[in-house]
């Protein structure tokens, strides 16, 4: 059977993809002072993971008065029931809220400082730029430098680019292991873990299932048969999935550091 652009796009990115399933952070969370350390860096790539989804709902569908039919009617569609999903989920203790929303709550639980990424939005509704915003923050030097790319894509980059990025150099990059670590802290300690037990089971069951699907999908509706836009969303994809690396590096650094640090 022929291989499709998806499938060799897929299997170009396997080794980067293969490298951030297998790298060292993972075991290295251990206990829940590790995990508020994790989600403190990933929190930014949680919520620069919305510039993305949103940048395609602006770009394939029509969100300005006069409402108007614009794009490909299935592209609307996807990214329409991929961000109900994403900016509307259900919430754990009844009701609706985003996966950023959810996130956040989940790291304040499990001992995560939010200061940081709260500032950034703060900053951003004041009319900062993401350079300024993200040294208002104070936002990791790692998780800084991963924003900004991604916010790059999601504002300079065509539209089969953004989804792309989206698509591959987002996927479910979160390995079994480092899920089952998760689960037995909220196990033990399920007031401080169980919330983010809660969002990664459900990251994993929407994302990674359905909405991996859907976005798919989409990218082979943007791109078609015209190779030249896989290439580019083949280049875009893995520098979206080098940065991850970069991110998981500083990560893995900063629970070393804290470590190091003598107990008070």
């Amino acid at each position: 059977m022929m291989s499709t652009p998806h499938d060799r796009l897929h299997a170009a990115l396997a080794p980067l993809r293969d490298a951030l399933v297998e790298h060292p952070l993972y075991p290295s969370v251990r206990t829940i002072d590790d995990l508020a350390v994790f989600t403190e860096h990933h929190v930014f790539a949680v919520w620069d993971f919305m510039l993305l989804l949103k940048s395609l709902q602006r770009r394939l569908t029509c969100v300005d008065l006069p409402w108007r039919p614009t794009g490909d009617p299935e592209a609307r569609r996807l990214i329409n029931e991929i961000v109900v999903g994403e900016e509307s989920d259900e919430d754990p203790e009844g009701g609706y809220t985003s996966h950023f929303e959810l996130y956040r709550d989940a790291m304040r639980r499990c001992g995560g400082k939010t200061t940081a990424v709260d500032a950034l939005v703060e900053a951003f509704g004041r009319g900062a730029s993401i350079d300024d915003a993200l040294a208002v923050a104070g936002a990791p030097h790692a998780a800084a430098a991963h924003a900004r790319l991604t916010w790059h894509v999601a504002t300079r980059a065509p539209d089969h680019v953004v989804a792309a990025v989206f698509t591959y150099g987002r996927e479910d990059l979160i390995p079994g292991l480092f899920t089952s670590v998760v689960r037995a802290l909220g196990d033990a300690m399920p007031e401080r873990a169980g919330r983010l037990r809660y969002y990664l089971d459900r990251h994993v069951e929407v994302d990674g299932g359905h909405h991996g699907v859907l976005a798919r999908r989409m990218v082979e509706r943007l791109c078609g048969d015209d190779d030249a836009r896989w290439r580019e969303a083949e280049r875009a994809s893995a520098e979206a999935l080098v940065a991850r690396r970069a991110l998981w590096d500083g990560t893995l650094s900063a629970i070393a550091r804290r470590r190091a640090r003598p107990a008070a």
